[in-house]
């Protein structure tokens, strides 16, 4: 496919950290981007729910901030807090199988998204090659078990990746990614030569960033998200199957209902990587940032970085 320069893109990538987010907030948006005649991506987190172990960042500064001022930790709820601490965690991708099904037959497409959340997004940064490609291991299997199919994508937890991780995903036939932040496409370069994996990141803030922040309210938000949106360029918008998903999906309909007025088409990750493949794809590295609103470091595009975007 030939771009127009003109052309504006955003890619809905949806992460789905929790069985909440899987039994509730799946359907909810399947049927948003039904009635909007879009398709999005959707990683899903493969393993053990152990949203309760997240409680340890409260001791990171601005954690605690930004769970009270956006309201994530309400969007959980307190059974989901409550898993891998005082509660078992569940499997999530065993809780409903048939929404991987549903999803693919709607030509949504689906990914991986680790197999423990909780624990990639803490430990992955300090865990040897052989512990990564563990993890990747079983979420791999599991996933095949489930769609008869191989994955062929993968978003990181929290925006955590490393080097190490991005040759193990190559290694295992991953073909395109999301798992950092910045501005525009790139080919990661490990040891000195770039990975034939696409990496395309996300460019937007999360809505959890900005609740609270500069004014933002439920109210406002669509409307400040959709004025970030770079007219001309491929944009990429991660949410939450537990935010988006559930008590705050007014927002996503109202994103989606301003920018289709504007004419932005809404291609899949996977739509994405295979347009900017064939216009050449740069090759670039990643470096830790910070986005405002969030805390701790986060996989960063290093050419973005450099340019004062963290």
């Amino acid at each position: 496919m030939v771009l127009k320069a003109a052309d504006t893109r955003l890619v809905l990538k949806v992460d789905i950290d929790t069985k909440v987010g899987l039994l509730e907030g799946v359907p909810r948006l399947m049927d948003i981007f039904a009635q909007a005649g879009v398709k999005a991506s959707f990683y899903i987190a493969m393993g053990p729910d152990h949203s309760g172990r997240a409680l340890a960042r409260l001791v990171k500064p601005g954690f605690l901030q930004k769970q009270l001022r956006s309201g994530a930790a309400g969007a959980y709820g307190i059974t989901t807090m409550l898993y891998g601490v005082a509660l078992p965690g569940p499997i999530i991708a065993q809780e409903a199988p048939y929404l991987f099904h549903e999803l693919i037959a709607e030509g949504h497409e689906v990914g991986l998204h680790g197999w423990d959340h909780v624990f990639w997004h803490d430990r992955m940064c300090h865990l040897p090659a052989y512990r990564i490609r563990a993890h990747l291991g079983r979420a791999w299997r599991l996933y095949k078990q489930i769609t008869g199919l191989a994955p062929a994508t993968f978003a990181s937890p929290g925006w955590q990746i490393t080097p190490t991780a991005y040759q193990a995903l190559a290694d295992m036939g991953i073909s395109h990614v999301s798992c950092a932040r910045g501005r525009s496409p790139f080919r990661p370069l490990v040891e000195g030569r770039p990975l034939p994996l696409v990496e395309l990141p996300t460019t937007m803030p999360t809505l959890d960033e900005i609740l609270g922040r500069d004014g933002v309210t439920l109210d406002t938000a669509a409307a400040w998200l959709a004025d970030r949106v770079r007219p001309g360029e491929l944009n990429v918008y991660t949410l939450h199957g537990e935010v988006e998903g559930r008590a705050q999906a007014p927002v996503l309909e109202g994103l989606i209902a301003r920018l289709r007025d504007r004419g932005v088409s809404f291609p899949r990750l996977v739509d994405a990587a295979a347009q900017e493949a064939a216009q050449g794809v740069p090759v670039d590295e990643v470096a830790w940032g910070r986005a405002p609103g969030r805390a701790g470091d986060l996989a960063w595009q290093a050419s973005d970085l450099a340019q004062g975007a963290a």
